[in-house]
């Protein structure tokens, strides 16, 4: 045993000496060798290696490979002025680190770089105040979402005390705060008096109002749910093309669209959509079986047709930590640390887009990507459709109508049974054929009471 010490010892200082330190590294960390009598210099020369090394990496602005030398060095059990002098320097990096996002109004990016310092073992008095401030600024968030917003003007002013200089971020938040809680509150004296006088198109219309500065307020999302139970759809005009299919009874906010050879797509007809973990009692639009919060990320797409992404929780766009982005066709988004989409406008003329899992997550259903619908989709062969379909010889277009959905191509269909040419509308389910495809769309709240 003690020959195969002894040789360990010499195996690690070749290493040492040939500049292989994580491999020395992983040689003087084997039980048998820490008490030798020859390992003593030898952890000292390996500490101070690695610290130097690291005092390297940091110069390199990759204070990530520093902290990692460091730990290595603590780790080899030896205290080395090095080792101080570059725990010390990352230990100010991280700090100012923290106080730069917190400067940038980034309190969930702070929050994550802290406790990445705290299992760093770094506990210098001056992060406590950051700490809290950091918390407290996203509780404020989290109580804003809800409507709370005296509650988290309150962790505001707190964390006006925790820091020692005035944020002009913080400032601009508080003050949008200030505006939100006087504008809600008259949406909500108007609320009510709507709700009151059964006025639910109004109250439709004022409580996506409430949830576009609140998405969580739970009244509105309560009175929006029985405004829209209490709405029968519109009766469609009179137009000069077939109409197939039965009337529904409730709004369609979302589609399942079967390709026969392609696959399967959620089609989103909201300009706002949320994104979050699938759970049974979850109602977020895009339902996720992945690491994510119950509320993750809004997407909205405004006036313009362009696609606002809003952060709840940790989310990066290309990989760059953001709290609120524009995306641009191609940009790759990430929920919490692993979940990632790919966002697409591939038609000019269109403001519908498309997200695809690109991470190996998938949906509540199995489906192929999401297709966010402002006035057509377009389905074909090329490469500026919203859904590939290579051996269609004309393509296909989907497009809005009343409460329902249209469908236009060149020559004959048959929907549900029926024929017509060229176009077609039709409410709630439909199956569609021609004469080189077949497709199938249904109400998605159908789909998943028989999936649960």
């Amino acid at each position: 045993m003690l020959g195969f010490v002894w040789l360990t010892v010499r195996q690690a200082q070749d290493a040492l000496q040939a500049g292989r330190l994580d491999e020395a590294f992983q040689l003087v960390c084997q039980p048998n060798v820490r008490g030798h009598k020859r390992s003593n210099d030898l952890m000292v020369q390996l500490a101070r290696a690695l610290a130097e090394r690291g005092e390297r990496q940091l110069r390199q602005d990759d204070a990530t490979a520093a902290w990692n030398d460091l730990l290595k060095a603590e780790q080899v059990g030896v205290k080395e002025n090095a080792t101080v002098r570059l725990r010390q320097a990352l230990t100010g990096l991280g700090i100012a680190e923290v106080r730069a996002l917190l400067e940038a109004g980034a309190p969930n990016r702070a929050v994550s770089a802290i406790a990445q310092l705290r299992e760093r073992q770094v506990h210098p008095p001056e992060l406590k105040p950051l700490e809290e401030a950091a918390k407290d600024w996203c509780l404020a968030r989290d109580l804003a979402e809800r409507g709370e917003f005296s509650q988290a003007l309150d962790a505001l002013e707190r964390v006006r005390r925790f820091l020692t200089t005035p944020l002009t971020q913080l400032e601009r938040y508080q003050n949008q705060l200030h505006e939100h809680k006087h504008t809600l509150a008259q949406l909500l004296l108007n609320l009510h008096e709507s709700g009151r006088q059964e006025h639910w198109h109004e109250v439709l219309q004022i409580s996506d109002q409430v949830l576009a500065i609140a998405p969580q307020h739970a009244e509105a999302r309560r009175v929006r749910t029985r405004a829209w139970k209490a709405i029968e759809p519109a009766t469609l005009a009179s137009v000069p093309q077939q109409v197939i299919g039965p009337a529904q009874l409730e709004p369609i906010t979302q589609y399942l669209l079967w390709i026969d050879n392609v696959g399967g797509f959620l089609i989103c007809l909201s300009p706002r959509i949320s994104f979050g973990q699938a759970t049974p009692e979850n109602s977020v639009e895009v339902a996720l079986l992945a690491d994510v919060s119950r509320l993750h990320a809004t997407l909205i797409r405004d006036a313009d047709g362009a696609y606002v992404l809003e952060a709840m929780r940790t989310v990066q766009v290309n990989g760059r930590a953001v709290d609120r982005a524009l995306l641009k066709s191609g940009d790759r988004v990430t929920l919490g640390t692993s979940c990632q989409f790919q966002f697409r406008q591939a038609v000019p003329v269109s403001a519908s887009a498309r997200i695809d899992l690109v991470s190996g997550h998938r949906l509540r259903l199995a489906l192929d990507g999401v297709l966010l619908m402002a006035e057509t989709l377009v389905l074909g062969p090329g490469p500026q459709v919203h859904v590939s379909m290579p051996d269609l010889k004309q393509p296909i277009v989907l497009f809005r109508h009343k409460d329902g959905l249209g469908i236009r191509t060149s020559g004959r269909m048959i929907i549900n049974g029926q024929v017509v040419r060229e176009r077609g509308v039709f409410e709630g389910s439909a199956t569609v054929t021609g004469d080189d495809f077949s497709l199938s769309l249904e109400p998605v709240n159908k789909q998943l009471e028989c999936c649960r």
